[in-house]
């Protein structure tokens, strides 16, 4: 079988209010999937869901979430189910990082402030069964002069090149799947491009699996493999980056969409 993810009536509840109503969601392996909605519709917990970062009753109430790679079936919330915060994180402890990487949508949140960059990733290497060095990571991640990078703080990091660094992370440590959470949203429109193609780079030679949340429509035809689209915490349509372009698209949330967008963009989607 090929390494997947596979997500199946999630419902994230608190109190009365369902906050995520029954979503499946599927990534594979080489595979780039628009995770798509307005604010509010669910896209973010949805994702943080796949790795344990949201509580149990109240939060996720049901749910399963297979993640298959190589031979190897990882079921985190069958062994969680009813329990608290800390079997949760065990349950949740072989896949975050180690099978699904996160890149959020400020990368400093991810990095130490007081360690050097280089350090940082050395870390994580050796977590990944690697040796130190952080140089070959950085370079896949395609920091330029990766050893004047390693030698920097966080703070002294552009907001591309700390994405950069959380995606050397992510392939130090071995992660098979990218769960990116509005990650290009905080920068310029020239280094949000670079860092989609490195996206699409990592899907098309790493072989990874990515999912990109994301309400901006705009950077989707041309990168995403498939999309899925949120509504008030429900899958309204799936959907092709192509069928979105051309405002091929059925739901009332996903015409919203492409309305507002291309209200904002002089009328071109893609």
């Amino acid at each position: 079988m090929p390494d997947a993810v596979q997500l199946q009536d999630l419902v994230i509840r608190v109190g009365e209010r369902v906050l995520v109503d029954h979503v499946d969601l599927s990534l594979a392996a080489s595979e780039l999937v628009g995770l798509v909605g307005s604010s509010g519709s669910g896209k973010s917990l949805t994702a943080k869901s796949m790795l344990g970062l949201v509580d149990l009753e109240p939060g996720v109430v049901e749910g399963e979430l297979r993640i298959t790679v190589g031979a190897v079936e990882h079921r985190p919330y069958a062994s969680c189910r009813g329990a608290g915060r800390r079997a949760r994180d065990r349950a949740f402890h072989a896949v975050r990082g180690g099978l699904v990487g996160y890149l959020p949508q400020d990368p400093r949140d991810a990095l130490d402030p007081l360690a050097r960059v280089g350090r940082q990733v050395g870390s994580v290497a050796r977590l990944g069964g690697h040796g130190p060095d952080p140089l070959p990571w950085l370079g896949r991640a395609n920091l330029p002069q990766p050893e004047r990078v390693a030698r920097l703080y966080p703070h002294e990091l552009s907001g591309g090149m700390a994405q950069r660094v959380v995606i050397a992370q992510a392939l130090a440590r071995g992660s098979r799947f990218l769960l990116a959470d509005e990650p290009t949203s905080a920068l310029d429109p020239t280094v949000q491009a670079a860092i989609l193609r490195e996206l699409r780079r990592l899907v098309d030679e790493d072989g990874l699996g990515v999912l990109l949340i994301t309400h901006d429509l705009r950077v989707l035809p041309g990168l995403a493999d498939r999309l899925v689209i949120l509504a008030a915490g429900r899958v309204v349509e799936r959907t092709t980056p192509e069928a979105l372009r051309d405002g091929d698209v059925h739901s009332e949330a996903a015409v919203a969409l492409v309305e507002a967008t291309r209200a904002v963009a002089a009328g071109v989607l893609g």
